[in-house]
């Protein structure tokens, strides 16, 4: 069954300073969004204020034409991967993945190496492995949409590429929002993208709207500019 998730009129001011006030998405399950933004555009915040975790001045969220208020999406709907770590450092990872109703096996089958990690704390992994370790953990629990927020910081080069590989396939099953800093892999994924820029959302048809929009500054740009 097709799912849609949609957000819109989302207000949110910091200091007197307008951070969102023209913010449209969209996202269905069975595709991937991407979203692009420079550093402070306000990326973060607004994955926060679509999940529940973050207030907003305003804001429009509906999942299927039906408006939710509040955190009532919290693990319910739409799970969310923040910036930050989130798996306690005293939890071993077994014990991580127990919480969350996963099987060790899902997160072995994409990489074996995880088969010795298991009874470490989350503290005793590298920040690779336990940001990989979260980014599955959010994929495979069952919900109709999942937010990524920086999946690939601090990945090594070939788990991009497995990884990439298994959101591909996870959104057969859900709808998936993602932004990272490495924007040639969420253009290259996405099935549909949006640069949020001076607190509004642009749905991105051709690369040199990048520029227009100040995102890039030509595009053989190879800065990480979100």
């Amino acid at each position: 069954m097709m799912h849609t998730l949609e957000f819109d009129s989302l207000y949110l001011e910091f200091d007197l300073r307008t951070v969102l006030s023209s913010v449209y998405m969209k996202c269905q399950t069975g595709n991937v969004i991407g979203l692009l933004g420079r550093n402070g555009s306000g990326k973060s915040c607004l994955m926060k204020i679509v999940f529940g975790s973050m207030g907003a001045d305003h804001k429009s969220i509906r999942i299927d034409g039906q408006y939710y208020p509040g955190n009532s999406l919290k693990e319910t709907r739409i799970t969310y991967l923040p910036q930050e770590n989130f798996i306690p450092p005293f939890l071993t990872l077994k014990e991580a993945l127990s919480l969350y109703h996963i099987q060790a096996q899902e997160l072995i089958q994409h990489f074996p190496e995880f088969e010795n990690f298991l009874n470490l704390k989350s503290v005793q992994l590298s920040g690779g492995y336990r940001r990989l370790a979260e980014v599955l953990m959010i994929l495979k629990t069952p919900s109709w949409f999942s937010i990524l927020d920086e999946p690939f910081s601090g990945l090594m080069p070939v788990h991009i590429e497995t990884l990439r590989e298994i959101i591909h396939h996870e959104k057969q099953k859900k709808g998936i929002i993602v932004t990272d800093h490495f924007y040639r892999h969420i253009m290259g994924m996405s099935d549909q993208l949006y640069v949020l820029s001076n607190g509004q959302t642009y749905p991105i048809t051709d690369p040199d709207q990048l520029i227009g929009l100040g995102y890039l500054v030509d595009e053989t740009d190879g800065l990480k500019n979100n």
